[in-house]
């Protein structure tokens, strides 16, 4: 697996924000409001972890504002597929019938993508460890593992994740992939998170999208909260319906529940319920101390 470390410049007038971002599928007003929201709250690192096209197509353009506005990134399975010259999305679903589909949305994502856009998606790295004032993070797409595990927060072990933690000393990582952000506090001072997406809602009847922000306030202390970020959705979803998207992609826009991918849900995260966890922060420290408020 391609590894990439991250350089981190002290500036102590400064303190770190590090805006985590994955799942745009080429939704670009949603890109651009996430992105607006990151540098109001003062982050100066923009980290985007995969799967930057998808189902809303625009896949040339939402390339250009990654480009342009973010200086970390990480391939997710669509990234490393079209690189290939692949047709098919590589998700991993455990439903066929979600496979299948996201792979007609795979279709959809590599429209308008050019040459040069597939050679630059080449060099992404499948994970990249980035320094931070509390403590080396690993930023990976689906797991530390595997670019297509779907880390779901009810499934979720941390006696898988947490010796790997201390063996590697990284004090957490932060994914995407499923679409359902959360985070877990593993040890007094280790975490793992998934930070949603920004190209769909989290299936719960809210149409916002989300990011992960991260702060270190003071050394050795590390903030995590995940950004719920409203935009103009169905002005979007009229958009892409007259550039023919089919109406499976475009109505979870509009209504905030998926049409798509829940078979291959674990039971929990199938249920339609909001409260997942965005108003929350999560604090950890080098005195063994968590909060959470």
């Amino acid at each position: 697996m391609n590894v990439t470390n991250a350089n981190y410049i002290s500036d102590e007038a400064t303190p770190w924000r590090m805006a985590v971002m994955g799942g745009a599928y080429g939704n670009v007003p949603a890109l651009k409001a996430c992105v607006e929201d990151a540098i109001h709250h003062g982050c100066r690192t923009l980290a985007f972890i995969g799967d930057a096209i998808g189902c809303c197509g625009h896949g040339g353009e939402i390339l250009e504002l990654i480009r342009q506005h973010f200086s970390l990134w990480v391939a997710g399975n669509h990234e490393q597929q079209a690189a290939a010259g692949q047709a098919r999305c590589a998700c991993g679903y455990s439903s066929p019938e979600d496979e299948r589909t996201a792979c007609d949305a795979f279709a959809i994502a590599q429209r308008g993508i050019t040459d040069d856009q597939r050679r630059w998606l080449a060099t992404w790295p499948d994970q990249r460890v980035v320094p931070t004032p509390a403590g080396q993070i690993l930023l990976c797409h689906g797991s530390p593992d595997r670019t297509n595990e779907f880390l779901y927060e009810s499934e979720f072990s941390s006696a898988r994740w947490l010796p790997m933690l201390k063996k590697r000393e990284w004090v957490g990582f932060v994914c995407t992939h499923t679409g359902l952000p959360w985070m877990r506090r593993l040890g007094p001072n280790d975490f793992a998170m998934n930070c949603g997406v920004m190209g769909k809602p989290d299936h719960d009847g809210d149409t916002a999208v989300h990011y992960a922000l991260l702060e270190a306030p003071s050394p050795g202390e590390l903030r995590l909260s995940l950004r719920s970020v409203g935009y103009d959705h169905a002005a979007w979803a009229q958009e892409l319906r007259s550039q023919g998207i089919p109406e499976i992609f475009v109505s979870p826009l509009e209504t905030g529940v998926w049409t798509t991918g829940v078979a291959s849900l674990p039971e929990l995260e199938r249920k339609v319920y909001s409260g997942r966890r965005c108003c929350e922060t999560l604090i950890l420290r080098n005195k063994n101390e968590v909060i959470k408020g």
